[in-house]
């Protein structure tokens, strides 16, 4: 599994595939994690659909406040390769490790004590209500250890490679898919559980998972070894992942932020266009995974040689990126316009919700290509270290383009809740606008890490 890319010599376009390609296959992996537990929560009610999907929100929102450090740690990472410094990539993993072990324990209390009240203030009553309760009190155990695989897989992805943390995920997700059914629905000895089994054999998956990656880590298989000789907090260290980190978690959390608030604005309208968000979304998410793969990709390839000091390989990955990912978009973009509705049959056969699933993509298809090249733009700033600049781009769309147009298009207009999703679509054009010119600006590029 120690298979490093070299990112810093090579034609473009074929090592960016190269890198690339494991990492959408981690990300589609990922996203498949939370569909197995909405596939068989489907086979429950329509009511547990809509209920694991809004403890889904609730989880990233909680994801968020953390996840930036392990993007802060591979950024520093990224940049000492790059300079060859290998024992200071060691150094920086190891106090990045154990940073985000303290906080993972802490968020995930907090978590626990306050989703009831998070839960209130998303005005999510009812059997929704009490269905995502249960769901959220099973899987927060497993919070913790899926903060430190993402943690663990950021660090290794930085060096170049990508094989490890797509080894990881897909046992991790194997583990889900047979764990969960025995606990949901009371396979052999095991109680019949529900929604709560659904968290609880997620949960139960990632901390198996995190012991598989610690040990393989510290083996060898991954190509970088954390060092515990040393246990003392490294200050100077933990305030530069630190500073990256912030504002990435401000940026994840801007996106958690303005879900909920899209959640809340569909369940206005009923449990039925919430469970039409919840599905819509997560057919979005599913097509936007090479996107979000290849941003990460691009993170790192941008980490790595502006530390080589190649700027000229920095705009030529991004510009490879943006060709790669509009062809890819184009494609999906007509499969989900014509083919939307049978995404929604997998997990409901309620005639009108599947309509309403098809109206959903009908229309945010087109927002595909245009989402890629903003994702692009923004992860080669970030990549830099200008997370700040990245982070304002991204809250500027979220809330002062996208919210807007979605309560006001559905609220004031014929539109009605098909207004949402046209918000959408428009503050995706926004994004790639925004990114790309704030990409071509250079201001990002001799920002210090």
């Amino acid at each position: 599994m120690n298979s490093r890319v070299d990112l810093l010599e090579g034609p473009i376009d074929s090592t960016l595939r190269k890198f690339a390609l494991p990492l959408i296959l981690s990300f589609v992996i990922n996203m498949v994690y939370t569909w197995v537990d909405m596939y068989y929560v489907s086979r429950i009610n329509t009511v547990s659909v809509a209920a694991a999907g809004v403890g889904e929100q609730i989880l990233f929102f909680a994801f968020g406040l953390g996840i930036g450090f392990a993007v802060g740690t591979s950024i520093v990472v990224a940049r000492r390769f790059g300079e060859r410094d290998y024992e200071g990539a060691t150094h920086t993993a190891t106090q990045g490790f154990l940073l985000m072990f303290g906080f993972s324990m802490l968020i995930t209390l907090l978590l626990y004590l306050t989703y009831p009240m998070i839960l209130k203030l998303m005005n999510i009553e009812g059997e929704t209500y009490t269905l995502a309760e249960k769901y959220l009190s099973a899987i927060s155990w497993g919070m913790p250890f899926n903060f430190l695989i993402f943690q663990l897989n950021a660090t290794v992805r930085s060096t170049g490679n990508s094989v490890f943390p797509m080894a990881i995920l897909i046992f991790a997700n194997i583990l889900n898919i047979i764990i969960s059914p025995f606990l949901i629905f009371g396979i052999g000895p095991f109680p019949r559980m529900e929604i709560f089994g659904a968290g609880l054999g997620t949960a139960i998956a990632e901390f198996i998972g995190f012991l598989v990656a610690l040990i393989l880590i510290q083996t060898g298989k991954s190509g970088l070894k954390l060092s515990f000789n040393d246990l003392k907090p490294d200050i100077k260290i933990i305030k530069r992942i630190v500073k990256l980190g912030i504002p990435a978690s401000l940026q994840l959390l801007t996106i958690s932020i303005n879900r909920i608030l899209i959640s809340s604005i569909t369940f206005s309208f009923g449990a039925e266009i919430l469970t039409t968000y919840m599905l819509g979304l997560r057919m979005d998410l599913f097509v936007f995974m090479p996107i979000f793969a290849v941003g990460a990709a691009i993170e790192i390839t941008t980490g790595q040689n502006l530390g080589a000091h190649k700027t000229d390989r920095v705009f030529k990955y991004y510009y490879s990126a943006i060709k790669q990912l509009s062809l890819l978009m184009a494609i999906f973009g007509v499969l989900v316009f014509f083919g939307g509705s049978l995404f929604a049959k997998i997990f409901t056969q309620d005639k009108q919700i599947i309509q309403n699933v098809a109206e959903y993509l009908r229309i945010t298809a087109f927002s595909y290509i245009f989402f890629g090249i903003g994702i692009i733009s923004v992860r080669v700033i970030s990549g830099a270290g200008a997370y700040i600049r990245s982070l304002i781009i991204v809250a500027i769309i979220l809330f002062f383009i996208q919210l807007p147009f979605a309560w006001g298009l559905s609220k004031h207009t014929f539109l009605d809740y098909n207004g949402i999703w046209v918000g959408i679509l428009l503050s995706h054009i926004s994004f790639a606008l925004i990114g790309y010119l704030q990409m071509i600006s250079g201001k990002w590029i001799n920002v210090k890490v």
